[in-house]
């Protein structure tokens, strides 16, 4: 049986077909790695999918509808009775989001990326929270200053020095 590849007759009983065939895709592999597009290292296959995307994808699936849900079912008031737990705890756990962030970028430790990004998340619920619960008139004015000028920049760093410690790595 003959075949032609490459312009060239083969044949596969002698396994000269293969033999071209092998030849081609190492020249390939050459040129890639010659080019930095591989670095020449197998790497096991990871598929796009699996059961964290699955369960994110429910996550997002079911709390959509639950926040339209709350938009027609929530008081438009409430009395909070653990209203000094609820926010000096929110502080607390991005003061100490932010310490651990300063901490592990001073011993050069990878987990600064994610403390980063928990710091910054905090600050931007600290600015929600902040906002969206302050009586109108001055106090509005004090944490929409605030959440401004200081927890949304703040936060936006926290972001940054985490994309930055992930490039790093």
């Amino acid at each position: 049986m003959t075949t032609t590849f490459d312009g060239r007759p083969a044949t596969t009983i002698d396994g000269t077909f293969g033999d071209a065939i092998d030849d081609r895709v190492a020249d390939a592999l050459d040129d890639y790695i010659a080019e930095g597009r591989l670095d020449g290292r197998i790497r096991p296959r990871r598929s796009s999918g699996g059961l964290a995307t699955v369960v994110a994808a429910g996550v997002a699936a079911v709390l959509l509808p639950w926040c339209l849900i709350l938009a027609v079912t929530l008081p438009s008031t409430y009395q909070a009775d653990h209203w000094k737990v609820a926010w000096i705890g929110l502080d607390c756990g991005t003061a100490i989001a932010a310490g651990l962030t300063a901490y592990l970028l001073h011993a050069r430790n990878r987990h600064a990326a994610l403390t980063a990004m928990a710091a910054g998340t905090l600050l931007i619920a600290d600015a929600w929270f902040d906002v969206s619960t302050a009586a109108a008139g001055v106090d509005r004015s004090l944490s929409l200053a605030e959440a401004l000028l200081l927890e949304l920049p703040l936060a936006l760093c926290a972001f940054v020095v985490a994309t930055r410690e992930l490039r790093r790595r």
